[in-house]
């Protein structure tokens, strides 16, 4: 090879290297130039399903006590589980530790709530919580779940609601808690421990009540029911009721939601959900025996009112509350 060809090669090689190497820099590579492609990729990506659910809203749901049910699998409510479980634990002490499902796995919660822009509605703190009486006795202070309550509830639009069910798929007992209740009398009450759940519910935004949006939820969802029972039910000895403790009952935690349909102007809708609980009831209050008679509440209802946040994202337009 003679030296001007061997020269023109170099050169040839040189320009090659300067090229390559340039191109890399403009694309923020040293050694590639396809990474950049990759990321453009992916960009898009994720703007395209950012692009599907480009709506969102926010809703208030305010469930009143008395439209709330929970049930446990013996029929019942937690008065009735009382009883049972008192009654099996006497007959059986071991029985609950070879069945930690008892009582608790397809337990469910049904409710049905009014549906309200945040504008319209208030939650305050309300560390003093509310007065109950049993019957001719005296009044007891109890809590709100979460120490919080809604300060007044507006008039609600009917075709503006929140209603469905949640049932427990696995659970615990941990065990169970003496308590002194009003009349001084002592009682052990069951500590039942949710582990996951799985929801329908049903998010209707007018259209005469048949706009409704379909939600379904299968997730992990920790919640000690019988904790708040202790709370506001258990009394100091030596005194006529007092409460052992201020402290509220716990909420229980926030679970997210699939859209998966929709009716009436939501057909076709798809999206997520998050749902939490800001402000809830007193849990059911227990003052005596159930042999006590002509109590003012109800022993195994609770009192006030359950407050949700309900965050909806979707691919279509949604309502304002009312």
């Amino acid at each position: 090879m003679s030296r001007y060809t061997l020269l023109s090669v170099l050169l040839l090689v040189a320009s090659l290297a300067y090229e390559v190497s340039s191109s890399n820099v403009k694309n923020e590579m040293g050694n590639t130039n396809t990474m950049p492609e990759d990321k453009k990729d992916v960009n898009r990506k994720l703007t395209g399903e950012d692009d599907k659910l480009p709506y969102s809203q926010i809703y208030i749901a305010v469930t009143q006590a008395v439209d709330l049910t929970r049930l446990f699998p013996n029929g019942g409510n937690f008065l009735t589980l009382l009883d049972d479980f008192l009654k099996k634990a006497k007959a059986s002490p071991n029985s609950f530790k070879s069945n930690p499902l008892f009582q608790i796995q397809g337990s469910s919660t049904t409710q049905k709530g009014a549906v309200f822009d945040p504008s319209s509605i208030e939650v305050v703190n309300a560390p003093d919580g509310v007065l109950v009486t049993v019957g001719a006795g005296p009044k007891r202070q109890v809590q709100f779940a979460g120490n919080r309550k809604i300060k007044f509830t507006p008039v609600d639009d009917p075709f503006y609601f929140f209603h469905g069910q949640c049932v427990a798929t696995s659970g615990f007992l941990e065990p169970s808690t003496q308590i002194r209740t009003l009349p001084g009398a002592t009682i052990s009450i069951p500590q039942p421990v949710i582990k996951s759940q799985s929801c329908s519910l049903n998010l209707c935004l007018g259209g005469g009540g048949f706009s409704c949006i379909a939600i379904y939820s299968g997730t992990s969802f920790v919640f000690n029911f019988g904790k708040g029972v202790v709370l506001n039910n258990k009394s100091r000895p030596g005194t006529n009721g007092s409460p052992f403790t201020f402290e509220a009952p716990l909420l229980p935690p926030p679970f997210p939601g699939t859209i998966i349909g929709g009716t009436g102007s939501f057909e076709g809708i798809e999206g997520s959900v998050t749902i939490a609980t800001i402000a809830g009831t007193t849990g059911p209050i227990l003052f005596d025996s159930p042999s006590l008679s002509g109590p003012t509440f109800d022993r195994s209802k609770p009192v006030g009112s359950i407050v949700q946040v309900i965050s909806v994202k979707s691919n279509m337009p949604l309502p304002p509350g009312p």
